[in-house]
């Protein structure tokens, strides 16, 4: 009668042993694994780790089922070991491949829906043999018999398993990724999520746009984005029979060259595509730096176009059967006197006439009545003003900082560094002004050293009357207000 309890005993000896050492591993590898947490932050390396450290649970759970229970608490033991080989499998299947292989070796973020769908098929798998192992359920017959509800089920939502299905295939194929600017039927947007269910889009006006997968997966889909981030513009641009091609072809070459918001590669192109009765059509082939920019470009290369023909004395063509000549508009200043306006002013003091005359061109008169505000303090612009008569008043509020006359000038800095308006302007009875756009300004800068004198004298003024005002703290801000000159002009 006693060797059998002594026998019992040393199984339980033998089991305490085991218990103790597959604690002290576990407690090893939690330690390890913290460890690393901390000096790496790596979660695929700690993954690994929690991989390993379930599956030595499921090992000292094994050994002790056989030497301590011995087929007494077989149901707890059962699910307790599917509990643990499921921690096991979502470890690896999340941290070791997703955390480690993908994410480190590969380089790139792992799929999550193909990675919540295999965790999805595990855990039926699992819960397949727990249903088998504890409760005794012949999981082949459940199917079966429930075959009938799964049709119905899938028949009601077919359109959501269809958006499922097809967010699936979106995340494996990788038409597009987040990001992406994408159009899909009459719809067009940057890419901002992918779910099960649907893709979301921010459009160009900032909506946004709910897509479901199944849409996508019927309508064309274009990535504009892929396979480079640049998107190409056209542009048709006419020009009068009697320009030389070469001439206007350079022109517009010289457009294309100094636009900021086109990019240099894939170089842009210039092509005569046709010759009419009345005009050549020339096309424009460039490429905007990322679709948010195509209209701006394009704003950008038109506007450019207009001031560098007008330079070059190249006129666009009007259509031939209009016959009727535009009659000349009243101007309360002719050009001489315009010019004579230019000349006076500090800005544009010691500049030849012919420089003069061409700024004169680019440059329009507008009328003021008494009360009409200007400028406004805090916008944005890319204008200056010079008083041709009347007079302003510029403020801070209910504050008066001046009165300006005819030959005074205003809002030159924020032409020159594109900071806002720093006070409002308004005019104090009827006024008319001669305003000048940046890219005017442009033209005549290039190759023009007296211009450049007056530039440098405006900001050495600006800079001593700050240090006046506050201090020499200023000095730094005007030596940013040379390098914003630099960034828009060159």
């Amino acid at each position: 009668m006693e060797y059998p309890l002594m026998q019992a005993m040393d199984a339980i000896s033998h089991a305490s042993y085991t218990v103790l050492a597959a604690i002290a591993a576990l407690a090893a590898l939690s330690v390890a694994m913290h460890l690393l947490q901390l000096r790496y932050s790596d979660k695929g390396a700690a993954g690994a780790l929690a991989f390993g450290k379930w599956l030595a649970a499921l090992g000292a759970l094994r050994l002790l089922e056989s030497r301590v229970f011995m087929g007494l608490f077989q149901a707890p033991a059962y699910a307790l070991y599917v509990l643990l080989a499921w921690l096991a499998f979502r470890a690896f299947l999340h941290d070791v491949y997703g955390g480690m292989y993908m994410a480190r070796i590969k380089g790139r973020p792992a799929n999550k829906i193909l990675l919540s769908l295999i965790s999805f098929m595990g855990m039926l798998a699992l819960a397949g043999l727990g249903l088998h192992g504890i409760l005794g359920v012949d999981v082949g017959s459940l199917m079966t018999s429930s075959a009938i509800l799964t049709a119905v089920v899938g028949l009601s939502m077919q359109d959501t398993i269809g958006s499922l299905f097809s967010g699936l295939l979106i995340q494996t194929e990788k038409p597009f990724q987040v990001g992406d600017w994408i159009k899909v039927g009459d719809q067009e947007g940057q890419v901002a999520e992918i779910t099960w269910r649907y893709t979301k889009l921010v459009t160009f006006t900032q909506n946004q746009v709910l897509i479901p997968n199944n849409a996508i997966a019927k309508e064309r889909l274009q990535n504009i984005s892929q396979p480079i981030p640049q998107v190409s513009v056209v542009v048709n641009l006419p020009a009068p029979l009697h320009a030389p091609p070469v001439k206007v072809m350079s022109a517009l070459e010289d457009v294309l060259r100094r636009s900021r918001l086109v990019a240099p590669l894939p170089a842009p192109r210039v092509r005569l595509i046709e010759i009419g009765q009345d005009h050549m059509l020339f096309r424009a082939t460039f490429y905007a730096t990322g679709f948010e920019d195509t209209v701006a470009a394009r704003s950008e290369v038109l506007a450019g176009t207009w001031y560098e023909f007008r330079k070059l004395g190249i006129e666009f063509p009007a259509p031939r059967r209009v016959m009727l000549k535009e009659q000349e508009r009243p101007c309360p200043h002719p050009p001489a006197d315009v010019v004579k306006l230019l000349g006076g002013s500090g800005l544009f003091a010691g500049m030849h006439n012919r420089e003069l005359e061409l700024l004169a061109e680019f440059a329009g008169m507008r009328a003021y009545l008494p009360g009409s505000s200007i400028v406004t303090r805090g916008q944005s612009g890319t204008t200056m003003f010079i008083i041709a008569d009347g007079g302003v008043s510029v403020r801070v509020g209910e504050k008066e900082l001046a009165t300006l006359g005819p030959g005074d000038m205003f809002g030159e800095m924020a032409l020159l560094t594109g900071e806002p308006r720093s006070a409002d302007v308004v005019a104090t009875q009827n006024t008319t002004c001669l305003e000048i756009d940046r890219e005017a300004f442009r033209t005549v800068l290039e190759h023009n050293q007296s211009l450049m004198d007056n530039i440098t004298r405006i900001f050495k003024a600006r800079e001593q009357a700050n240090r006046k005002d506050l201090g020499s703290r200023e000095e730094a801000a005007e030596e940013g207000l040379f390098e914003r000159f630099r960034k828009i002009f060159w």
